[in-house]
């Protein structure tokens, strides 16, 4: 299975972009809806220069900020690389990152999915959970995932499919992978065969006394 970022919220992201670049221009140059520096029959007053080295910072900021967001949001439309794979081997993470860096099944414990609150902005966003075994260590370097006590938390607020719908798939490839192992390692008990040859028991012997002589 490859997980895919939903291309509507790509394409939503992309808009708020333009809304930015948009603002940046009413900002800077237009004022159409902003308020324009303070002026005196044209001409640019003490405080209207203050104001309008002001817009100009803050329109340069908007601008910048609205092109990187749409330039990727455009890229993740044309490129629309995996975030997420899973594997026979294991999750291929790449959340972040161009690279996808591989966690191997072995070290997994269990994985599932839940409803998280953001730290930073106090959102609620949905999380896949990767739960690592007790004597493995959790990698580290997986950009766009939180690490906390003994558990992955991958970012799944955009993904095309349901987090639940990847958590069931990611532990059933998990569970399959435990199976194929445990009958790898799997060794038979010995058997020894015990063979008892019963002899014939053999008949006592009758003596014939005959008559008296």
């Amino acid at each position: 299975m490859r997980v895919y970022r939903s291309p509507l919220k790509m394409f939503l992201f992309g808009a708020v972009g333009v809304i930015l670049v948009a603002g940046a221009l009413d900002v800077g140059i237009g004022h159409w809806l902003a308020t324009p520096p303070e002026a005196n029959d044209g001409v640019l007053t003490t405080r209207g220069h203050a104001q309008q080295r002001g817009d100009s910072l803050w329109g340069g900021t908007m601008a910048a900020a609205g092109v990187l967001v749409f330039g990727a949001s455009v890229a993740g439309l044309i490129r629309r690389r995996p975030v997420l794979r899973i594997a026979e081997e294991g999750l291929e993470v790449a959340v972040g990152g161009d690279s996808p860096s591989c966690v191997p099944w072995r070290d997994v414990a269990s994985v599932s999915s839940s409803v998280l609150r953001d730290p930073y902005d106090g959102s609620s966003r949905e999380h896949l959970i990767v739960e690592f075994r007790s004597d493995v260590s959790i990698p580290l370097g997986l950009a766009g995932t939180t690490i906390g006590r003994r558990a992955l938390y991958i970012d799944a607020h955009d993904w095309a499919i349901q987090v639940t719908d990847v958590a069931l798939a990611a532990q059933g490839a998990h569970d399959h992978f435990t199976r194929i192992q445990a009958m790898r390692t799997y060794q038979p008990p010995s058997m020894v065969w015990e063979t008892t040859v019963r002899q014939p028991v053999p008949k006592p012997e009758t003596v014939d006394g005959g008559g008296d002589p």
